[in-house]
C-alpha cells in the first residue's frame, strides 16, 4: 500500500475549552439535568501524511516513538462465538507471554479491559451499546486519541489493585495496548499512530470521561502540522501492534496519540477490518535495582 494521505480527526482549539474541561458522559441524562449537553467536544479533519511502517528503515520502539510493530501469531483468536471467558481464558495469557518477552523490566501485569472492534456496519450499528461487554463489537475510534490521561492511570491503579497500589505507584507504571486484526488482512481501516517525539504538549487536552461504574479521563489530540503519522500497511493477524498509553518514566516517550483513518485505497467491496485491542497496567517494582521514577513525579 504505500505511504498515503488519509483523514484523521482532531479535536479543534475552541476558546470554550478555556472555561470548561472537555467532556465526555457514557450514561443516561436526566431530563431535567440543568446541562443536558452529553460532551462538549467537538472535532475537525485534517489530511496527513500517514507513513508506511514498512517503507522506513527507522527501528520504532515503545520508548523511542511510544509504539513499536511484532510478528507474533497467537496460539488462539477470538471468533463471532467467542466468550468473555474463551478471551480471557485463551487469549489473554498470549498477550501476558508477548509483553513479557518484548518489554523491559516487566514484574507485574493487568488486564484492566479489551475491546473487539468491527468496521462492518451491520454489526456494530445497535440502538443500545453495552460498554460494559467487551464482546460487543464497536467502530473504528477515528478520533486522534491517547486512552488514559496521568491522572486517571492512578485513579485505575487505586481502584482496581487496592491492596498494592500504594507500592506499584513507587515504581515504573506503564498502559501497553495490543492491536491485533481478527480474521482477515486489514485494507480498509488500519490503525495510524503518531510519534510521540512529534507531539506537542500544548496540543493535548485531557477530557473527563463519565461512566455508570467509573469516572476516568482521556487525552484528545489538536492538530499540528509537525507530527508525524505512521501506520503498518496490510496488517496481518499475525502481526501486532505495541502503543503505549503511559508511562512514569519522563526520559522516554510517554505516550502515542492514535487513530484509525480509512485508506484511501478501500472501496465497498474492501473486506471490513476487525481487531482485538487488549489493555494492560504494566508495573516495574521500586526497589528492581536502577530504577528512578515514581508515577506522584509523573502525574
Amino acid at each position: 500500500m504505500g505511504s498515503v494521505k488519509g483523514n484523521l480527526q482532531f479535536l479543534k482549539r475552541l476558546d470554550l475549552y478555556q472555561r470548561e474541561v472537555p467532556f465526555q458522559i457514557f450514561m443516561p441524562i436526566p431530563e431535567d439535568a440543568e446541562d443536558p449537553r452529553p460532551d462538549n467536544l467537538e472535532f475537525e479533519a485534517k489530511e496527513h501524511l500517514i507513513e508506511d511502517i514498512r517503507d522506513t528503515n527507522e527501528n520504532f520502539t515503545l520508548d523511542s516513538h511510544g509504539f513499536e510493530h511484532l510478528t507474533c501469531p497467537p496460539s488462539w483468536v477470538p471468533t463471532s462465538t467467542s466468550t468473555r471467558q474463551d478471551v480471557e481464558a485463551f487469549y489473554l495469557p498470549d498477550v501476558e507471554n508477548l509483553i513479557k518477552t518484548h518489554v523491559e523490566d516487566v514484574d507485574e501485569i493487568f488486564f484492566f479491559d479489551w475491546r473487539l472492534r468491527d468496521a462492518d456496519r451491520t454489526t456494530t450499528d445497535v440502538e443500545v451499546l453495552d460498554l460494559n461487554d467487551p464482546t460487543a463489537r464497536i467502530r473504528p475510534a477515528t478520533h486522534v486519541h491517547i486512552d488514559q490521561s496521568p491522572a486517571s492511570v492512578v485513579h485505575r491503579t487505586k481502584l482496581q489493585l487496592a491492596d498494592h497500589a500504594e507500592y506499584l505507584l513507587q515504581g515504573r507504571v506503564r498502559i501497553i495496548n495490543v492491536w491485533r486484526p481478527l480474521d482477515h488482512t486489514v485494507l480498509d481501516y488500519p490503525l495510524g499512530v503518531c510519534d510521540g517525539k512529534s507531539v506537542d504538549d500544548k496540543d493535548m487536552l485531557e477530557c473527563d470521561v463519565v461512566r455508570r461504574r467509573f469516572i476516568g479521563g482521556t487525552v484528545y489530540l489538536c492538530y499540528n502540522e509537525n507530527q508525524k503519522w505512521h501506520y503498518l500497511s496490510n496488517q496481518t493477524c499475525d502481526e501486532v501492534l505495541l502503543l503505549k498509553m503511559f508511562d512514569s518514566e519522563s526520559s522516554v516517550v510517554r505516550a502515542c496519540p492514535h487513530a484509525s483513518f480509512l485508506h484511501p485505497s478501500a472501496t465497498l467491496d474492501t473486506p471490513k477490518r476487525k481487531s482485538i485491542e487488549v489493555r494492560a497496567l504494566v508495573f516495574t517494582y521500586p526497589d528492581r535495582p536502577g530504577l528512578e521514577t515514581s508515577t506522584a513525579n509523573a502525574v
